[in-house]
């Protein structure tokens, strides 16, 4: 399974850039190049086991994550790992959410990750959200996905197709179809 996932993301991640340089080039070289990058091309420059790495913005760590293997292509600066543990930070240096999921996509200049399968963050109070899907973009501290989302909060459980919040999960926009039972005490600050 592993090899296959790795060739689908690599396919993925392939058409993408394709589509990005086909669509953006502006003479002829710029869309030879593009239609030069294939699966079949392109290798990954390393791939590490155990792997542990940190990802840093504004000169502060964002991301200290592990993952059973990393395939990093460097020219890309595109990332594939499978069983992803991450801890975010704050400016600070204060551990402000966790994260699990079976794989991620990382670009590290961006300081953006994507992650797939049994997703779950765990944020201040220990506020949980599982989804098979999300998207972390640390540098505009910003959390989305748009797949079907289940929030536990202080309790009471919500599901939702997407939410959009921020990195401590404190101020939770639901997108549609949102379910569930919450009791009302008053203090509902931060969902929406």
């Amino acid at each position: 399974m592993t090899t296959r996932f790795f060739k689908m993301m690599l396919t993925a991640i392939m058409l993408l850039l394709s589509a990005m340089f086909y669509g953006c080039a502006e003479d002829e070289k710029q869309q030879n190049v593009a239609t030069a990058m294939s699966v079949d091309t392109v290798q990954p420059d390393q791939i590490t086991s155990d792997a542990h790495i940190y990802l840093y913005s504004g000169g502060y760590k964002t991301t200290d994550l592990r993952a059973d293997e990393i395939i990093q292509f460097t020219q890309l600066d595109s990332m594939i790992a499978t069983n992803v543990e991450s801890d975010f930070f704050d400016s600070t240096g204060e551990r402000i959410s966790t994260l699990t999921s079976e794989s991620g996509y990382i670009r590290e200049n961006d300081n953006f990750l994507s992650v797939t399968g049994n997703v779950i963050v765990i944020g201040e109070d220990s506020i949980r959200i599982e989804t098979e899907y999300l998207e972390w973009d640390a540098a505009n501290d910003r959390v989305d996905t748009d797949s079907f989302v289940t929030v536990i909060r202080h309790g009471d459980t919500l599901r939702s197709y997407g939410v959009i919040t921020d990195p401590w999960l404190r101020d939770i926009t639901f997108k549609r179809k949102v379910s569930g039972r919450k009791e009302l005490t008053g203090n509902e600050e931060g969902l929406k």
